[in-house]
């Protein structure tokens, strides 16, 4: 079994996989899959034993047996309560890209490949679309990467980023003109290793072309950050989340003479693998009361959106993201601004009726009173009825 992280060798999974193995289950409080399941089989003891039994043919590889391995979103909740820092979320990519090699991956991933391929092309043609040739470019100061969430259920939050943009003065931002939409990250959590590493070239050769370009997916920034060099593939390019890349022009943001307060989420790849904690918070800080979840920052709970957990458990992914909003709802409710695209996919289709969810851009629009261009029609619109 082959390791797909950018630091770790076989025997570094064998060793985190035995140690996971032997452990008296000290992360089970921090799995929001095992959490919200409410299933033993699913907390990171138990995910990583099984990958063991796989890995040393105690069990064998079947979809059934290997069925554990998809339960999880990477979010590396786990990973901050062990004393060993071990990284289930990493680990157990590399028993899904072995199940894949063995054709026994996810029933629900049958034919991603192409399926992956289809979108991405899809979102591809559907951006170009939406904002016009003019907002786009091969190559410049400042690139624009949405993410493919973003393009496919956000688009008003990518208008809304442009709006911001040229109110702080940062009209150079062009959405980049690449024919791709997603950095592959997906692929990854399917397990499709080879086909995840040949979409980062095509990525990265697109990205060079800027000296920096700004992320609004934390998985994507995740991977072009760091997933990339460990598959040999090199942006060479300064790569920025998009609160990163805001907090730079917070300062021309005007001050509200009365602040809202809003609650702040933390995407798990964004605060525990990226490290951006502090950003976010600074920027709506200018324009806002920002208020903490109860797990916030390095100890964030994932809404569900991460590891293909929306493909593979889908009713479990929406009831995480439920009980992620549960908290705000209970305190009479209020305003949930996150910082990716995804993020703000899922937690927007399980709100109450008493919260309402942002994403960074569109909130940062709302609260300065920022006049947002309306969306081109597609042809999509005009065939939809």
């Amino acid at each position: 079994m082959t390791a797909v992280s950018e630091r770790f060798t076989p025997a570094d999974v064998a060793k985190q996989l035995d140690y996971c193995t032997f452990c008296p289950k000290m992360c089970r409080h921090a799995c929001p899959v095992s959490t919200t399941t409410g299933r033993e089989t699913l907390i990171p003891q138990a995910k990583m034993d099984r990958l063991n039994k796989l890995r040393a043919g105690v069990e064998p590889w079947k979809a059934e047996t290997a069925d554990p391995l998809w339960g999880c979103t990477g979010c590396r909740h786990c990973t901050v309560y062990c004393d060993h820092a071990n990284e289930p979320g990493l680990v157990l990519l590399a028993g899904r890209a072995e199940a894949q090699r063995r054709g026994v991956a996810h029933p629900a991933l049958t034919g991603y490949a192409e399926r992956f391929r289809a979108r991405d092309e899809r979102l591809a043609r559907h951006e170009k679309e939406i904002f016009g040739a003019e907002r786009f470019a091969e190559s410049g100061q400042v690139g624009f990467w949405p993410g493919c969430d973003s393009v496919d259920k956000g688009a008003a939050d990518i208008a809304a980023a442009f709006a911001v943009f040229d109110r702080v003065g940062a009209e150079h931002v062009k959405l980049v003109d690449a024919g791709l939409a997603c950095a592959g990250y997906p692929l990854l959590a399917a397990g499709l290793t080879d086909l995840f590493r040949w979409h980062a070239g095509k990525v990265a050769t697109a990205l060079r072309r800027f000296r920096t370009v700004v992320v609004n997916c934390s998985a994507c920034l995740y991977s072009l950050r760091s997933q990339y060099d460990g598959e040999g593939v090199s942006v060479g390019t300064e790569v920025l989340s998009l609160a990163e890349f805001m907090v730079q022009h917070a300062s021309r943001l005007p001050t509200p003479s009365t602040k809202k307060s809003v609650y702040y989420h933390d995407p798990c790849y964004l605060a525990r693998y990226a490290g951006v904690l502090e950003p976010p918070r600074r920027v709506l800080a200018q324009i806002a009361t920002v208020r903490e979840f109860g797990w916030s920052r390095q100890d964030t709970e994932c809404c569900g959106g991460g590891g293909l957990l929306p493909k593979t458990a889908p009713s479990t992914a929406d009831a995480m993201a439920r009980r992620r909003l549960a908290e705000v709802a209970a305190k009479g409710g209020g305003t949930v601004v996150t910082s990716c695209g995804t993020c703000a996919f899922m937690l927007r289709r399980n709100t109450p009726a008493s919260v309402e969810v942002a994403d960074l851009p569109a909130a940062i629009a709302q609260l300065t009173e920022t006049p947002v261009e309306p969306l081109r029609p597609t042809l999509e619109d005009h065939t939809s009825g």
